[in-house]
């Protein structure tokens, strides 16, 4: 009936703390659960003690030890199951704000729309209004006409802009062939000063 202790074993298993925890391991695993308390509070017992009473878990349950979380049996499944509720409200909060950033989105693009149906629906109007006044057709021949006179206006500014700068290139040119010469005159001076000097120094 004892199953050779092991029943024996599994009933002091359940009086001790059989599992336990590094408290770095304990605080990467289960800070989600208490992310203030454990960032603030630098001691990894006292924020071990924080988070764990946090929760609501009873105290009977574990122990801290100096640098390891002991638990009884069956605790750390309870601790698994409320971390796993933390993360699938975070997640949930998460997809939500993302449905909610979506709709909004989405919602904007509508208004844009809808008031560029309203300005191609207003110009559509006018159009059938006037596309029987004689003065308009008038205008329409015209227009053509006019905006070829435009083009021709700015191809002559370009041209006044290409002569400038072909006016612009010429003068430069002549300046640097100028200075050019001008320092070349000033080191066959200063070769011959050097040449009178040296023939100074054998006299």
């Amino acid at each position: 009936l004892t199953c050779n202790g092991v029943l024996e074993g599994i009933r002091i298993c359940r009086k001790g703390f059989p599992n336990r925890m590094q408290y770095p391991d304990f605080k990467h695993r289960y800070k989600i659960l208490s992310s203030k308390a454990m960032t603030e509070i630098p001691d990894d017992k006292k924020a071990a003690t924080a988070c764990l009473t946090n929760v609501g878990l009873d105290a009977e349950k574990y122990r801290t030890g100096n640098t390891k979380v002991f638990f009884r049996a069956g605790v750390l499944g309870e601790l698994e199951e409320i971390r796993d509720d933390r993360l699938a409200k975070i997640i949930s909060w998460l997809q939500a704000w993302i449905r909610g950033f979506i709709s909004r989105k989405n919602y904007k693009k509508l208004q844009e729309q809808r008031v560029a149906l309203i300005v191609v629906q207003r110009n559509l109007r006018k159009y059938l209004q006037l596309r029987t006044w004689p003065w308009y057709r008038l205008w329409q021949k015209v227009k053509p006409l006019l905006n070829v006179t435009r083009v021709e206006d700015e191809i002559r500014a370009l041209e006044e802009k290409a002569e400038k700068a072909l006016a612009d290139l010429e003068r430069e040119s002549a300046l640097r062939k100028n200075l050019e010469s001008q320092n070349v005159n000033l080191l066959q001076e200063k070769n011959d000063l050097m040449l009178a000097l040296e023939s100074t120094k054998g006299n």
